[in-house]
Parts: structure tokens; sequence; C-alpha cells
């Protein structure tokens, strides 16, 4: 039961993590969640010691499995979180690049009506 109980607690979880991330609202307060992977995993690391059955090691070891892959990657993480430059709503700062043709573009060109600006990754 055990086993069960933590792989329960590491999915719903995760599946709240992803479903932050593809809203992009991961919120600032992560401890919470780490708390709720490392305590799933310890279910399932109880779930093995004691060997409550076939399924429940099972269950225990993917648990533990999927708390420590997301623990070790998120200690791993060189990402900090900073404060944007520029905000939704705020002014945006000038600037000249060269445009797809290699034009000259200067963005004091767009004063005064709606744009989007979009920038890509270039792939190289």
């Amino acid at each position: 039961m055990l086993g069960w109980l933590g792989l329960a607690i590491v999915g719903v979880t995760g599946w709240l993590w992803i479903r932050l991330i593809r809203n992009v609202a991961v919120p600032r307060r992560r401890a919470p969640y780490m708390a709720s992977f490392l305590a799933g995993g310890a279910l399932g690391l109880a779930a093995i010691l004691q060997g409550g059955g076939l399924a429940g090691s099972i269950a225990g070891g993917i648990a533990l499995t999927i708390a420590l892959f997301f623990s070790l990657f998120r200690s791993l993480s060189a990402q900090k979180r900073t404060e944007p430059v520029v905000g939704v709503g705020d002014p945006i700062l000038t600037f000249s690049a060269p445009d797809e043709t290699g034009a000259d573009f200067d963005l004091a060109s767009l004063a005064g009506r709606p744009f989007l600006l979009k920038f890509f990754r270039g792939h190289w």
C-alpha cells in the first residue's frame, strides 16, 4: 500500500508541476513541490524495504525513481529566477537590428502603431 500511495503522491505532484510549466506559471515557492516529491519517494523506499509484495515494490520503485530524478535535476539546474528587464505592459526598450533580409530595422519606426514583436533563436 505504501508503494501505491507514494506513486500517487509523486504522480499528482508531477501532473501539477507539468501543468504549471505549460501555463508558464511556476510559483516562486517551490519547496512544497519538492517536499511532496521527496515524501512520495520516501514512501516508495519504505515499500521496497518492507517488502510489501511485488506490485507494491514496483510502484514504490517507480515513485522513488521519479522523486530522485526530479530532485536531482532540480538541484543541478543552473537557471536562476530573476526579474525580467521588461515586464508585460511595460514600454519596450528601443533597439536596432538586422531583419531577415539583412536590412536595418529600427523599433522606433513602429511607434504609435500596435505590433507583435517575435524573437526567434538561431539554430547554429
